[in-house]
């Protein structure tokens, strides 16, 4: 709405400023002027300066008035993105567990609501049921990768250092390093 308001705003001032010509209009009808008094030479001696006032204004107008359509335009894509924006709703029940690309907009999801899991087929023509699945392992290590997940990106953070590096790839330690582990780092770092 702030975006509204600054583009009436500046309207109102651009229809304040006055209209400015850039010639004034001539005394006489040129048609009766005598053919005597055209000057042919590199000094225009006859002709009436516009005063640079009358540009200055002309110039400002003109930024002005590219700026508030500037600012019209940033509006009318500000707001195609606010509501174009699709909001995630999370339902705890409710949980898309794998998903996978097929190609050409086809896709396998597995959706599982409490304890049951199904098997689904979705492309442009809809969403087809494939099957169920029975098999509870499998099912229980799809559910626990998807809380582990969740857990990781609790609020969009990581929760801990360990968890960023698998992320990345690294191998997380399993255990504390040993003593001799710890003499090497030592010398290594006294060597500095």
């Amino acid at each position: 709405m702030p975006t509204l308001a600054l583009l009436f705003l500046g309207a109102g001032f651009l229809a304040l400023i006055p209209k400015i010509s850039a010639q004034e209009a001539p005394a006489e009808n040129p048609l009766r002027v005598a053919e005597q008094s055209f000057v042919f030479d590199d000094t225009a001696a006859g002709l009436e300066t516009v005063g640079s006032s009358s540009s200055i204004w002309t110039v400002v107008r003109m930024v002005l008035t590219l700026a508030l359509a500037a600012a019209a335009v940033y509006g009318v894509v500000f707001m195609i993105k606010k509501s174009a924006k699709r909001t995630d709703v999370k339902d705890p029940f409710l949980k898309i567990l794998a998903s996978a690309h097929l190609g050409s907009n086809r896709y396998a999801h597995v959706v599982s609501v409490g304890s049951k899991a199904w098997l689904l087929g979705s492309s442009d023509g809809g969403v087809n049921l494939i099957g169920e699945i029975d098999d509870n392992d499998i099912l229980n290590a799809m559910l626990l990768e998807d809380s582990r997940k969740s857990a990781e990106t609790a609020g969009g953070r990581l929760t801990d250092f360990i968890s960023m590096l698998r992320r990345q790839g690294a191998p997380a330690e399993s255990g504390a390093p040993g003593a001799d582990e710890i003499r090497k780092r030592r010398e290594r770092l006294k060597g500095l």
